[in-house]
């Protein structure tokens, strides 16, 4: 089960996105269980940073992996003033940055991870790699 709790923030079908993520994980060897993913602002996300992982900054996502073995349960925490702003940021739209934040939740629960440079690359790739994915007609 994969439910998204946005306020109305998400412009794209969550049908959509649901069949996608399950597609994204069954390629990867793992099926969904429970998968949750919360927009809530940057405020909010800041502090459960903190209070969670007595980290002391800003970010755009928070992933909290319950998995056991190849099942995923998880609940994503994703910042709506973060995406918009990496978006800007980074020329893109606001359903690109969606997509990759919502694939880079599902990429931690199988494992990635991206404290160092060479696995801030990996994860980019497979983030585009999920992105394209979902722009493939079915």
């Amino acid at each position: 089960m994969i439910q998204f709790f946005d306020n109305n923030f998400l412009t794209l079908d969550n049908k959509k996105l649901s069949e996608w993520l399950v597609k994204i994980a069954k390629n990867e060897g793992f099926v969904i269980q429970k998968l949750h993913y919360n927009f809530v602002d940057a405020n909010k996300l800041y502090e459960l940073n903190q209070k969670y992982l007595n980290h002391d900054n800003d970010t755009d996502i928070l992933t909290f992996d319950y998995s056991v073995n190849n099942e995923i349960s998880a609940e994503a925490y994703i910042s709506c003033d973060a995406l918009e702003e990496n978006a800007t940021i980074n020329n893109q739209s606001i359903e690109s940055e969606t997509l990759r934040l919502l694939s880079h939740a599902l990429l931690h629960c199988f494992g990635h991870h991206d404290k160092s440079p060479d696995e801030k690359l990996f994860m980019r790739l497979k983030e585009e790699e999920c992105i394209s994915m979902f722009h493939v007609k079915q």
